[in-house]
């Protein structure tokens, strides 16, 4: 049975339960704002999540929890690719992660995952029947009832813990001496990890727990007097371990994507063309670059500037120095003299030749050069 709608309609806490009751299997996607997930369902129990989100990556658990190194990160995304698996299973095969270990950390982030989605009041959604990731993986198995029961009471929670935290970028302090004998073993980790210089997220890495169980405890030690909470300093770079994008190829792959969507064409040749070069072993990322080229190249062979057009500057030669560009657009601009066609620059300078027209379009849009009149 196949449902879709929007969330101010059907809230999630309902959308869970229907699929839950109905023990269906596929994939939930929901869009919106600020990021779109997908969550997969068998026999109406959450077998996995995947979100846009970067700090929601797989990735950004494994780095921050000290399991991976971020430099390891893109050769074991190529790898999973190379084994047609998932990064998780990936490194459970190579010994790299216990399979105690790896649950534990999927559960998190997927706990995480699905517990924003229900702060959201409204996003489209759509349910794709007997879906799902066509890679291996080890379903979680986890009840939606504790999902939806958690997931109502960390909603009233979160209201009125912004109230006080804006968001986990936020530093704590400690005020004053906290009586530590009616304490737990994770209280107790993020007490020490309170040093006036830690974010709410950075503590929540140190110590291997989600980011809301930190948001809570610091919250209620606010409201005590025990702790204050500042905004981060305005010097401070704040960095998700996993990157800002999906890191491997696939992430390079959406960058130039997108820049192709944005009318970006030379920004999207060029990372196209870095795709095919950095991932020459992998057959789908080869394919990938190779379609975006295409249709790159028809778009631009659909632009009116004929190989006879020569070319000039647009601008005094001395506000060249002044002008931002890459090296490649410096040597161009050496040759637009009004003398030489473009059929002769495309022979002079280095690169192929789409990337040069490319480079020349751009030149002209930012009004650097023109086309000499006869």
């Amino acid at each position: 049975m196949a449902i879709s709608g929007n969330l101010r309609t059907m809230p999630f806490a309902d959308l869970l339960q229907w699929v839950a009751q109905s023990r269906q299997t596929g994939t939930l996607v929901v869009e919106g704002v600020p990021y779109a997930k997908k969550l997969y369902f068998q026999d109406g129990t959450i077998a996995g999540v995947a979100s846009e989100n970067p700090r929601e990556y797989l990735g950004f658990y494994l780095v921050g929890w000290g399991h991976v190194q971020e430099n390891e990160l893109d050769e074991l995304l190529d790898m999973q690719e190379r084994y047609g698996t998932l990064l998780g299973e990936l490194l459970v095969m190579i010994g790299r992660l216990s399979r105690v270990e790896l649950n534990t950390v999927l559960q998190v982030k997927t706990e995480e995952s699905i517990f924003e989605l229900f702060q959201r009041e409204e996003g489209e959604f759509r349910f794709l029947e007997g879906l799902l990731p066509s890679k291996k993986f080890e379903p979680l198995g986890l009840s939606v009832d504790g999902f939806v029961l958690e997931g109502v009471r960390r909603k009233d929670e979160w209201e009125r813990i912004r109230e006080v935290i804006p968001d986990t970028t936020f530093v704590p302090s400690l005020v004053r001496a906290v009586d530590v004998q009616q304490m737990g073993r994770p209280e107790l980790a993020i007490l020490r990890e309170i040093d006036g210089r830690s974010s709410l997220e950075e503590i929540a890495l140190a110590c291997r727990i989600a980011p809301f169980f930190v948001l809570e405890f610091v919250y209620h030690g606010v409201i005590q007097d025990l702790f204050a909470i500042a905004p981060p300093a305005l010097d401070r770079e704040v960095r998700t371990p996993d990157f800002a994008t999906c890191g491997g190829w696939q992430g390079l792959l959406k960058e130039a994507e997108k820049a192709y969507s944005d009318g970006e064409l030379l920004e999207a040749y060029r990372k196209a063309r870095e795709l095919g070069a950095k991932h020459a072993s992998l057959r789908e990322a080869q394919e990938h670059a190779r379609d975006l080229e295409r249709r790159i190249e028809e778009r631009v062979a659909d632009h009116e500037l004929a190989d006879a057009a020569v070319l000039e500057l647009a601008i005094a030669p001395e506000e060249l120095t002044r002008l931002e560009c890459d090296p490649a657009e410096g040597f161009l601009l050496s040759r637009l003299n009004g003398v030489y066609t473009l059929g002769q620059i495309l022979s002079m300078v280095p690169g192929s030749p789409t990337e040069v027209r490319l480079m020349v379009e751009r030149l002209i849009a930012r009004g650097v050069a023109r086309v000499k009149q006869a």
